[in-house]
């Protein structure tokens, strides 16, 4: 079976499936799949939960022993299987069909991916996953459809959002998604209990109008160019100090470069997360982000930030405001 987001929540209410693939690149809406099918499975008797991924040198035997040894098990487990960084080879990916073909009750398996081509979609392991389990499909929202997210996502919050305001917020975030969930968390905590309006809304965005440095690395990471852009200029014409937004790309870069460093050398996401403190809505993107950037260009960049560091000591001549501009624009 083949599910988008809102279908899934009632596929679960019905029942709960043996296998899920869940597959996209959006963060906010294939996190909230994973949380509701990882709630289901919980209510569902699956207690324990096992997690293997593709980036900690999973081998065929851990995966068979996984999917094949839960009978053992005094309580029994949500297996999540992490692909994001890595497609199922041919070994994994045949042992995979075969567990397909042949479910176990006493096991509830969770394959999380990054959205999969059209050869994956066809291969005998993905049709074998759909025909006994649950494929779940996360699609960006269109730029069209955001205000009605806006509203359902109000919602959710047991929040009205009058269709005007959802529109203005939708635009105010250029059609980022995660930017657009961050604004109805802001409106939740307002704690208002009436409609949201278009006045309400223009008031919270005039108080969201100032941006911050942690702002523009937040954007920088999520690699949304025209928000970078317009955040740093935007700190220009605040008067924010040049040294300070200096200050927080390279705490960033650093940050970034020691965490390439520890998943170089084998260390698990949830380990890395846990040190460096990152919050779950900002672990899809800081994960794009090292799959483009090694911790060696990280390094790169930040001895690019020491030269910008010369320019605002007057050891170099240039314009700090473009040099940071030519910075950001390098990172994303």
């Amino acid at each position: 079976m083949k599910v988008n987001l809102s279908q899934l929540e009632q596929q679960l209410k019905q029942k709960l499936s043996p296998i899920y693939l869940v597959s996209g690149d959006d963060p906010i809406q294939k996190l909230e799949a994973l949380q509701l099918i990882r709630k289901t499975a919980k209510q569902a008797g699956f207690i324990e939960r096992i997690r293997l991924a593709a980036d900690e040198s999973q081998s065929e035997e851990q995966l068979y022993n996984a999917l094949y040894s839960s009978s053992l098990s005094t309580e029994k487990p949500l297996l999540e299987l992490d692909y994001r960084s890595k497609t199922p080879g041919k070994p994994v990916a045949a042992i995979l069909g075969s567990y397909a073909a042949n479910t176990s009750s006493a096991l509830t398996v969770l394959i999380d991916t990054e959205k999969l081509d059209d050869s994956a979609t066809r291969s005998a392991w993905y049709k074998a996953i759909e025909k006994s389990g649950t494929v779940v499909a996360i699609w960006p929202i269109p730029r069209e459809q955001l205000p009605q997210w806006i509203i359902t996502r109000g919602r959710k919050y047991k929040m009205t959002i009058q269709h005007d305001a959802a529109s203005l917020l939708a635009d105010y975030v250029e059609g980022n998604l995660t930017a657009a969930a961050q604004g109805v968390e802001k409106i939740f905590l307002l704690k208002q209990d009436k409609p949201i309006d278009i006045e309400l809304m223009q008031q919270v965005l005039a108080d969201e109008s100032r941006f911050t440095v942690f702002d523009l690395t937040e954007s920088m990471i999520s690699e949304n160019k025209a928000r970078t852009l317009h955040i740093l200029e935007s700190l220009e014409i605040d008067r924010v100090e040049p040294v300070i937004v200096l200050w927080g790309i390279a705490r960033e870069l650093r940050m970034l470069a020691d965490m390439s460093s520890q998943q170089q050398t084998g260390a698990g996401w949830d380990e890395i997360f846990k040190k460096h403190r990152v919050f779950s809505r900002r672990q899809q993107g800081v994960r794009r982000f090292l799959s483009r950037f090694s911790r060696q260009q990280c390094q790169e960049c930040l001895m690019h930030a020491a030269e910008i560091d010369r320019i605002l000591k007057g050891a170099n001549t240039g314009n700090a405001w473009e040099a940071l501009q030519i910075l950001c624009l390098r990172l994303v």
